[in-house]
């Protein structure tokens, strides 16, 4: 019996030898790219929405699923806002900069408008979870309002700071925000912080 030749000839054994050179050459190419961590991307997307936030931040974006994930065990620095909102971006600013301190890895950050608008069953699901600290409207509806800060360890809401979202009449956050306004706000995140953490 006549024993079957690998390559027909040298050119074709040339040719394979050629290929597979290339394609170790490609795996380990492909193996050595510096990949951007995808939290940094967050960071920057976050900063270009919250301008007065700076691109080395801590948020990362989470759906409602995400934020009831957390409600339900698990455990997360939360903020719960949107653009529209000018008190938003105050808080972002303040939130970050204790946290940044405070060496918390991650803050969730929830855009929660549209699933409010629209309703959502994930976010109604959310609400009802937090109605012993949610406001009434006057019209006798529980939401969630912008922005709120949620804190949760192991399902267990440590912190829930809404006070700036329910400020009513003509106080604008530049007027708000005085220099002893936002130390007693950075110390009252700082405070629920260190519990977070302990």
């Amino acid at each position: 019996m006549k024993k079957k030749k690998l390559f027909k000839n040298k050119t074709q054994m040339i040719i394979y030898l050629i290929l597979y050179i290339v394609c170790i050459g490609l795996f380990v190419f492909i193996g050595n790219i510096n990949y951007k961590d995808s939290s940094e991307t967050e960071s920057k997307k976050f900063s270009n929405i919250y301008h007065d936030v700076p691109d080395e931040n801590l948020y990362v974006f989470a759906s409602a699923t995400d934020v009831l994930n957390i409600v339900n065990g698990r455990s997360g620095v939360v903020l719960l806002g949107f653009p529209k909102n000018k008190w938003t971006k105050y808080t972002a600013v303040y939130l970050n900069e204790v946290a940044m301190e405070m060496g918390i890895d991650k803050i969730y950050y929830y855009d929660f408008l549209a699933d409010r608008d629209e309703s959502n069953g994930t976010y109604e699901t959310i609400v009802n979870k937090l109605n012993v600290y949610t406001s009434v409207s006057d019209e006798g509806k529980t939401d969630l309002n912008a922005p709120t800060v949620l804190i949760v360890k192991e399902g267990e809401v440590i912190a829930y700071f809404d006070e700036t979202a329910i400020i009513k009449g003509n106080t604008t956050p530049e007027d708000y925000y005085t220099e002893n306004a936002i130390a007693l706000t950075k110390n009252m995140f700082k405070k629920a912080l260190e519990d977070y953490i302990k």
